[in-house]
């Protein structure tokens, strides 16, 4: 196997940094979680964005077959596990997508600055990859100083079906309030676009973020539920596929090109 290949409890201390030179970086976790957000000008570890994350739903004939979210399990020990004081006990934070349908093993492949996700151990209708990286391009250090990661997912059929695949990218506004999430075209590109107007463009505190895709077909929803305790979540998972089949997939997952943000 190579050296640059992790499986099994190999995976569990990688935070891969993505983002371009001087701009900071967000961390891509060993079984797909993005994780570690440095981008507020100061180090950051160990922090999350919202619920932020990428998912997948497989349809036919109108049926959902399949949604996952593109995670693999959280290896224990469990307890301390992303703890922190906004949390309730002990354990991994809602915000990781723990408890919702996942993958269960994933082989990473890391050779900065690329990094490139197999998600496995489901019968999956399909096989899935994910290709993480920076905009680092020898001898020009003005586009390798773009702030931002790029994500490209691969999707196969190895189905005989005709199978219909849907991704979906949520990302969180970690902005003071008041939150203002606008859709924007250009060109080709779709835009989610997070800002607010609690500072002035002049103040150190200013400052926005996106999510963005070349996708044809794109649908939407700017701002997620405003509920209690895991009703946000919840209601999203629903949105994403019908109810009685969203009902089916989370019991028995224990062992959006849509774009959202919480």
């Amino acid at each position: 196997m190579s050296r640059f290949v992790y499986q099994g409890k190999k995976i569990n201390e990688i935070s891969f940094p993505l983002g371009g030179i001087g701009t900071g970086c967000i961390g891509l976790t060993g079984n797909g979680r993005l994780v570690d957000w440095e981008i507020f000008n100061r180090p950051n570890k160990n922090s999350v964005n919202g619920f932020s994350h990428f998912a997948i739903k497989a349809e036919s004939n109108g049926k959902v077959l399949d949604a996952r979210a593109l995670n693999s399990d959280l290896h224990p020990p469990y307890i301390g596990s992303h703890h922190s004081l906004d949390n309730f006990g002990f354990g991994p934070r809602r915000e990781c997508m723990a408890g919702m349908p996942h993958f269960k093993d994933i082989v990473f492949r890391g050779e900065f600055p690329f990094a490139n996700l197999s998600f496995e151990g489901i019968d999956f209708p399909g096989e899935v990859e994910m290709n993480a990286f920076n905009p680092f391009i020898p001898l020009n250090d003005i586009d390798s100083g773009i702030p931002a990661a790029f994500f490209e997912i691969v999707v196969t059929n190895t189905t005989n079906e005709i199978i219909d695949y849907t991704i979906a990218g949520t990302i969180g506004n970690p902005l003071p309030a008041n939150n203002l999430n606008t859709i924007e075209k250009l060109d080709e590109i779709t835009l989610l676009y997070l800002s607010s107007d609690a500072y002035e463009p002049d103040e150190v505190g200013y400052g926005n973020l996106s999510i963005a895709t070349d996708a044809e077909d794109v649908s939407w929803q700017q701002y997620w539920f405003r509920g209690s305790w895991f009703d946000n979540l919840e209601v999203y998972w629903r949105f994403f596929l019908p109810l009685w089949q969203s009902t089916r997939l989370v019991d028995t997952a224990n062992h959006p090109t849509p774009v959202s943000s919480p």
